[in-house]
């Protein structure tokens, strides 16, 4: 299984505080969650209408005139063409979608993400409400922002950033490498990662982050790694950090402990990072499955199986659901030749497979184990072709 990014700190030390978080939910009603075109421009000047592409969550995409103050669901996709620029707004921060420029926007009512496949996007962020996170291609590298204007602009695979007014934090996952063998009886080995922090002000020069190149950190030991990372949840904490930096922490955590063979201090780990995914977060957001998959293989090895079979349950239903709507969107890009987004798509396919592989290792399925690991490892390697 692929883990979240988490940190660590007292499991029993949840307190009552405003947390920045960040989702993408692709799924949220119109009603609770939408961006409006907030003004339009063609050739430089001013304009009522627009002709652009643009596919709403799940559906095809579609070219059509759009016009100011038109509504979209949270999640949609745009792609501006030439000469003409589209202003966002939502929630009272605004996005300025640039000639040539692909970006799906995702809003609601606790915060935003912001994905840009191509070309640049500026953002005016006044109002971040819980969380305002934007990335480029991959949400490998996505900045965590508390009230700035900066651009984010995707180049292939890779992605700028550059800050003109307050500050970005550019948050990015590195490989954790545990010297110490894991204590975990499933046949493949965890993959960890954590999150490292970049911080960008305006006026420092404009960073650019290469998705292919891979950070690894060392721990001579599961118990070196543990007490780290909950003493950076402790930090993270104080700092008022996002809650979905503090909920990778969490399920992080519950992985080292699950790979130090403390299945008991694991569960608590992945049973607040729930608590945090229904309350700060989105309870329908597929990334949850992860932790029920924790909770999964934490019940069996304390032998509780049919609480382990319930929860990889959950997840399997919350992964298959996802891998659907991925499959959909990947088919539809690959066939129009929109290869920047599907490999982003496709990338989410491989975490996909690989967490359902992981479930019915716990299950001791191993059939359809290695069926879904043979086919994450398939698409790796065709999307390595993009």
């Amino acid at each position: 299984m692929k883990p979240i990014k988490v940190h660590n700190m007292p499991i029993s030390f949840y307190p009552k505080m405003a947390l920045l978080v960040i989702i993408c939910c692709l799924t949220t009603p119109v009603t609770q969650a939408q961006s409006t075109i907030a003004s339009l421009e063609l050739n430089g000047e001013p304009a009522n209408t627009v002709n652009i592409s643009y596919a709403l969550p799940r559906q095809k995409m579609a070219t059509a005139t759009v016009q100011v103050n038109q509504k979209f669901e949270s999640g949609t996709l745009f792609i501006i063409p030439a000469r003409t620029v589209v202003w966002l707004s939502s929630n009272g921060n605004k996005q300025r979608l640039g000639p040539g420029s692909k970006h799906v926007a995702s809003a609601g009512p606790k915060g935003e993400s912001h994905q840009t496949f191509w070309g640049k996007v500026q953002h005016f962020v006044s109002n971040k409400l819980n969380f305002y996170k934007a990335s480029g291609p991959s949400t490998k590298h996505q900045g965590a922002v508390k009230g700035t204007v900066f651009t984010v602009e995707a180049v292939g695979k890779d992605v700028k950033f550059s800050t003109q007014e307050g500050a970005v934090a550019i948050e990015r996952q590195i490989k954790l490498n545990i010297q110490e063998q894991s204590k975990n009886n499933l046949r493949k080995q965890r993959e960890l990662t954590a999150t490292k922090t970049t911080l960008i002000s305006a006026g420092d020069p404009e960073e650019m982050f290469d998705h292919n190149y891979e950070e690894e950190v060392d721990y001579e030991s599961y118990d070196q790694a543990i007490r780290f990372f909950r003493q950076e949840l402790e930090q993270a904490y104080e700092n008022g950090v996002d809650a979905e930096f503090i909920v990778g922490e969490y399920t992080l955590l519950g992985e080292l402990y699950l790979d130090a063979a403390d299945p008991t201090s694991a569960l608590e780990a992945f049973e607040t990072a729930i608590e945090l995914y229904e309350d700060e977060l989105d309870p329908d957001n597929p990334a949850i499955a992860e932790n029920h998959i924790g909770l999964g293989e934490a019940n069996y090895n304390l032998q509780n199986y049919n609480e382990g079979t319930n929860h990889c349950n959950i997840a399997l239903a919350l992964l298959s659901e996802d891998l659907e709507f991925n499959k959909e969107d990947f088919e539809y890009f690959l066939s129009s030749e929109d290869y920047e987004t599907a490999w982003s798509i496709g990338m989410d396919m491989v975490d996909n497979y690989d967490n359902l592989g992981w479930c019915y290792d716990i299950l001791n399925n191993y059939e359809e184990s290695d069926k879904y690991y043979s086919m994450a490892e398939a698409l790796e390697a065709q999307l390595n072709q993009y």
